[in-house]
């Protein structure tokens, strides 16, 4: 009787995250190049307060845009182990825990800009082997510690422009080998580029 109180359980947990799209968003399957199809959820609802729990654990591309959520919980996105870009653009946002983006090994792209963040948990990105571009702009980040150069070893693109940045760690330049002064305050580093 056990075993079946806590398989229903579970079935009721998986179907609740792995095929319902949360109220406030919209779900979409588009096909890909090699024929196989992703999907992806957009959260754009003027009144979203906080992070959905019910994603569809399929959802590949994450976009939560112009909302008021102002904090990223602790593994708010654990179980989606396919999700490949994180946009939490233009919302209001001014904290993310240090497990904000636990096991999001697959991710390749987070985009953060347009909100309210003073700092940003760099210890995270061990969480995001595959992370290749980070996009912080338009925050409110006054400084990079020094540690944080210790986690930017796999991104191609960084941008932390239109922040309040006053203190940058003394070898945080030169943790972007190559470097080529470009126009705009860009540096490119032939495939890897970074914007102050």
């Amino acid at each position: 009787m056990r075993l079946f109180a806590s398989l229903c359980i579970a079935l009721g947990f998986l179907e609740r995250v792995s095929c319902s799209c949360p109220s406030q968003c919209t779900c979409d399957y588009h096909g890909r190049n090699d024929g196989m199809r992703s999907r992806s959820v957009l959260c754009s609802d003027l009144d979203m307060n906080e992070v959905p729990t019910n994603f569809p654990v399929d959802t590949v591309k994450l976009r939560i845009e112009k909302t008021v959520v102002h904090r990223i919980p602790a593994e708010a996105f654990y179980y989606l182990v396919e999700l490949q870009y994180l946009w939490l653009t233009y919302n209001s946002v001014a904290s993310l825990d240090t497990s904000s983006f636990y096991n999001l090994k697959q991710l390749h792209e987070l985009r953060l800009d347009g909100n309210s963040l003073a700092a940003f948990p760099w210890t995270s990105l061990r969480d995001m082997p595959r992370l290749r571009t980070l996009d912080l702009h338009n925050n409110r980040i006054t400084s990079v510690p020094n540690e944080a150069v210790t986690y930017l070893k796999n991104l191609a693109y960084l941008d932390l422009s239109s922040n309040r940045l006053t203190t940058l760690p003394p070898d945080f330049l030169e943790s972007w080998s190559h470097l080529v002064t470009t126009s705009s305050r860009s540096l490119d580093l032939s495939a890897r580029r970074i914007i102050l």
